[in-house]
């Protein structure tokens, strides 16, 4: 992608409303827009990167066996109603009336879909364990949106429901979506702590937050003195003045979480079952795994940033190499061009900053974006046959041939 051509220029300012590093950099970078409150564009920029957390996380949901579709963004209230669950959630149901004046609901979460879906199939014993998983757009009417992308009315989520003929395979397929959880967010250089939850309008025995510390977060909990054990702060106000002792409390972001439902549903929706080996009819044992995925890219985005812009670690970053022309010089530019066009044929995920401006603007807009890697070409280098190629996370330089860049794709 020529930067010439970007849709999304780069700004120096941003609202006054704007209270923390990571969405002010997000915006001046040109990576998202606000539409109304809590709701964003997501821009070229932005939705790259967006992109690539997904490629992550489905990349690790594959792994674990599970199997991608899509649901309907408009749920029939009949569904919410068969459980309940119309005024029991704790965010407000945005609803919806089609010309023939059905009832919808925008969906916030979607068990009652994936029920409502499976049911619809003779399915066996044999067929089982399953899980089934989304990329899909969520909406929540929160009283008050704030900070950024950490709470948004409408956000793109990954959720995934998992249908298990027993107690003691769920419990097997629960370790095993926890463990894949960490590997995300190990990938996107994300220390998550597994945190002890409730499972509130979930329905379910128990769940865990996946939390990422940091000052900005709504999540509350507690660790032990010797940090095994980390409890939402929810489940810490349950318990006695003797067992909260020696806990210290932490604050958070919550960028996933994991719910045991058990038989929640399946107990209220008609239908919901399987044949067993025995030839008789058993409810489902369930499962429910999300994670947030612009609530992911702004954590990345506050933790990752210094004070000239942002700094994507490699799994997230929108680019792989950012390449900067430095002058108007002919052979500069001939060789920038050069290396662009090798680079892209051989696939690479490359930005060539070719705007005819000034050296300082570059530097400003690449510190601002913060692309993992950058290739700077210049007269001097060019004189001594090499390229410049600097970690914008570690902020290293060192100069390279070109078939070392090429390498780098």
């Amino acid at each position: 992608m020529r930067q010439s051509q970007l849709f999304g220029k780069s700004t120096r300012a941003v609202s006054s409303e704007v209270k923390s590093k990571g969405l002010e950099y997000l915006i001046r970078g040109g990576f998202i827009r606000e539409s109304s409150s809590g709701r964003f564009y997501l821009l070229p920029l932005g939705l790259r990167v967006q992109e690539r957390i997904c490629a992550i996380v489905e990349d690790e949901m594959n792994r674990v066996g599970a199997q991608r579709m899509l649901a309907p963004v408009l749920h029939p209230i009949e569904l919410w109603e068969e459980t309940n669950r119309t005024s029991s959630v704790s965010f407000e149901l945005m609803r919806v009336r089609d010309r023939s004046e059905r009832s919808f609901v925008l969906g916030g979460t979607a068990e009652e879909m994936l029920v409502a879906l499976v049911r619809q199939f003779a399915i066996s014993a044999k067929d089982l364990p399953f899980c089934l998983y989304q990329f899909s757009t969520k909406f929540r009417d929160e009283l008050r949106a704030r900070g950024g992308m950490l709470r948004a009315r409408e956000f793109l989520m990954k959720d995934g429901y998992s249908f298990h003929a027993s107690k003691e395979d769920f419990e097997r397929f629960y370790r095993e979506i926890s463990e894949s959880y960490l590997r995300i967010f190990k990938r996107l250089d994300l220390l998550a702590r597994i945190v002890e939850s409730d499972n509130g309008y979930m329905g379910g025995d128990y769940c865990h937050e996946f939390v990422v510390d940091h000052s900005l977060g709504e999540s509350r909990y507690f660790v032990s003195h010797d940090e095994t054990k980390a409890i939402h702060e929810d489940l810490v106000n349950k318990m006695g003045e003797a067992e909260r002792s020696g806990l210290t409390e932490r604050a958070g972001i919550e960028v996933g979480n994991i719910f045991q439902l058990g038989t929640w549903y399946s107990d209220r929706m008609k239908g919901a079952e399987f044949t067993g080996s025995d030839g008789k009819s058993h409810r489902y044992y369930m499962g429910c795994y999300g994670i947030g995925i612009g609530r992911t890219l702004s954590t990345i985005a506050e933790l990752y940033s210094d004070d000239r812009g942002l700094r994507w670690p490699k799994g997230s970053s929108p680019f792989s190499l950012h390449l900067i022309a430095l002058g108007q010089d002919s052979e500069v530019i001939e060789a920038a061009d050069k290396l662009y066009r090798g680079l892209s044929e051989k696939g690479g995920s490359v930005l060539y900053d070719d705007r005819e401006l000034s050296v300082g603007v570059k530097f400003a807009d690449a510190d601002l974006i913060g692309i993992h890697e950058r290739v700077i070409v210049s007269r001097r280098l060019l004189e001594r046959g090499v390229f410049e190629v600097v970690n914008r996370f570690t902020g290293e330089g060192r100069e390279v041939s070109e078939g070392e860049v090429m390498s780098r794709v």
